[in-house]
């Protein structure tokens, strides 16, 4: 007899199996679970020597990473800072065997303080990860909870802005090279230019017409290109309203203009896509009777 619905439902629990290790790997509720059911009652003496092996292993971490300047060494840490955090980390080790109820060996003496000094900080190390189970600590899972989840959190983001990125990449921003010119220039501006560097004065515009009906700033690209997008930067220290109603015309002959976009509500940054049409000429032109000025743009 051939057997049927097998293969489904074997797909189905390899799929929850899949789907049970990775919450465990990102969120550790069965290791945080089993941690509290480990934790063992510690009486005051030894939850005071925990604490105080902790606070000399710290303590000999910082004294060594304060004398790494020093040159004394071969790794760049001082002899002598090498003997303090020794003493101090056998103290640690000293409080750390009292509050797990076993017996430290003797101290020997020290032949090669830097080895001796690696040896002691894992040792340390080792019965400090054993004494925050028996407590129950579960912060250093709360850490790899935070790690993890953040990790995925900004690799999820860095996928999701990729294609942006590749667009960008694949289609240059042809403004910052291109010829600018303006329908009029206030005292102190350039009627033409090319860049966005602003004049002098700190005023965060890279031009500034005088007030009239329709003024504008039109890009010569050199050549006939496909325009698909424009960005717009907005003057930022006042005056966002003067900008619009703005429009954006495309020519390639610089006579014949074809409006593309148009925005009627005031912005910082304003970024239009656009359906790849061909011109040499890009336009920015506001509707009403104003200045016109802006920090950047960006033709693509």
């Amino acid at each position: 007899m051939t057997k049927t619905g097998a293969g489904p439902s074997i797909g189905r629990a390899a799929t929850a199996a899949g789907w049970g290790r990775l919450v465990e790997w990102l969120w550790r509720p069965e290791a945080m679970r089993r941690a509290s059911a480990d934790a063992r009652s510690m009486d005051a003496d030894a939850r005071e020597s925990a604490g105080r092996a902790r606070t000399l292993a710290g303590l000999a971490e910082r004294h060594l990473a304060e004398r790494e300047p020093w040159t004394d060494g071969a790794d760049g840490t001082s002899d002598e800072a090498v003997g303090v955090a020794l003493t101090l980390y056998r103290d640690a080790a000293r409080e750390a065997h009292r509050a797990l109820g076993t017996t430290r060996p003797d101290d020997a003496p020290v032949t090669d303080a830097r080895r001796e000094l690696e040896a002691a900080r894992a040792s340390v190390g080792a019965m400090l990860d054993e004494l925050a189970r028996a407590r129950g600590d579960l912060d250093p899972l709360r850490a790899q909870r935070f790690t993890r989840v953040g990790g995925l959190l900004v690799a999820l983001a860095a996928l999701a802005a990729a294609p942006k990125a590749v667009w960008y990449a694949t289609h240059p921003d042809r403004a910052p090279d291109a010829r600018w010119s303006t329908s009029s220039a206030a005292v102190g501006y350039e009627a033409t230019g090319r860049g966005f560097a602003p004049p002098d004065f700190k005023i965060p515009v890279f031009f500034h017409t005088a007030v009239e009906q329709s003024p504008w700033v039109s890009f010569d690209l050199d050549r006939v290109v496909d325009v698909r997008a424009v960005t717009v930067v907005n003057r930022g220290d006042c005056c966002d309203d003067r900008a619009v109603p703005m429009v954006v015309e495309v020519s390639e002959d610089n006579a014949a203009w074809r409006e593309v976009g148009r925005r009627t509500e005031s912005f910082r940054r304003w970024e239009l896509r656009i359906e790849p049409v061909a011109a040499r000429w890009v336009r920015l032109r506001a509707t009403q009777s104003t200045h016109l000025h802006l920090e950047s743009v960006a033709i693509r």
